[in-house]
């Protein structure tokens, strides 16, 4: 992964370069030199920006940095693939990421530039990240690795953020495009406070190009039962039979008490690339 931010920094201090011909070498060489250092700090967000599209696009769920469950997901991704690279992060015996609370709050600025607070941890990650309020520490389970990578392209400079494309490929033999969309980027406000930062910008916002799930979508419908522990099978009112996908755990919990042929209403959003579609809420 990190030959392609060597590849995104050294495309981008050449076409930079070529400009400067012209100038005196002293110049060249500190413009050169200060540009370095910045390129080489929008490259350092492609592991975040990797940790948001793959929270979203493996689990088809839509950005929502107000939602405890999508703002911790997201950490939780970011963390474990790239948590231990913070030399105050260690391993247990038992090979779960310990992660000090202020590790976590300078990785949730890097993800979010709304960043205010942590938000309240869902019951429904318990499986997979925890809290110690005594150390004030985070406990991450590792995960199984990604079969995934993210690319960043057409870096451009605005007046007061940056913009990258940001595509999301598959390590397979394939090197299919699981996902495309442009990232903004914004000065990490809170890095002048943050002893040694390693990120000084933040995700501002993520525009969608393909493989991204829809907005949000209403329907009523009635309950077949469960196909597995994930997956529930309905009868729409035109009598279509329809599966969809659930990860929430309070979605779940509501679909585990209902009965064949209950009517429930449900929000949730589908995935054109994957056809798939997944519940969000369970009204």
């Amino acid at each position: 992964m990190k030959k392609y931010i060597l590849y995104f920094i050294t495309t981008l201090l050449l076409l930079g370069t070529t400009a400067c011909s012209k100038k005196s070498v002293s110049s060249a060489a500190q413009e050169a030199q200060a540009a370095q250092v910045g390129l080489a700090d929008i490259a350092s967000m492609q592991e975040p920006i990797d940790s948001l599209l793959r929270c979203i696009l493996e689990n088809n769920i839509p950005y929502d940095p107000t939602d405890p469950n999508f703002f911790w997901t997201a950490l939780y991704y970011f963390l474990e693939s790239y948590g231990e690279e913070n030399p105050l992060v260690t391993t247990t015996e038992d090979g779960k990421i310990k992660v000090p609370k202020k590790v976590a709050q300078e990785y949730a600025i890097a993800l979010f530039a709304n960043y205010d607070a942590l938000l309240p941890l869902p019951q429904s990650l318990s499986n997979f990240i925890t809290y110690d309020g005594n150390l004030e520490t985070y406990l991450i389970t590792p995960g199984e690795g990604s079969l995934s990578e993210t690319v960043l392209s057409n870096y451009k400079e605005e007046e007061n953020s940056h913009t990258i494309t940001a595509k999301l490929i598959s390590t397979l033999e394939n090197k299919a495009l699981l996902g495309e969309c442009t990232i903004t980027l914004q000065k990490n406000v809170f890095a002048d406070g943050i002893e040694d930062p390693r990120y000084f910008y933040s995700v501002a916002e993520i525009t969608p190009v393909s493989g991204f799930p829809s907005p949000p979508q209403n329907a009523s419908a009635v309950f077949n039962g469960l196909a597995d522990n994930h997956t529930v099978e309905v009868t729409h009112q035109d009598g279509t039979i329809q599966a969809y996908q659930f990860y929430d755990e309070t979605v779940s919990k509501k679909l585990h008490t209902l009965n064949e042929g209950s009517a429930f209403s449900f929000s949730y959003t589908s995935n054109d690339s994957t056809g798939t579609n997944t519940i969000l809420e369970i009204n």
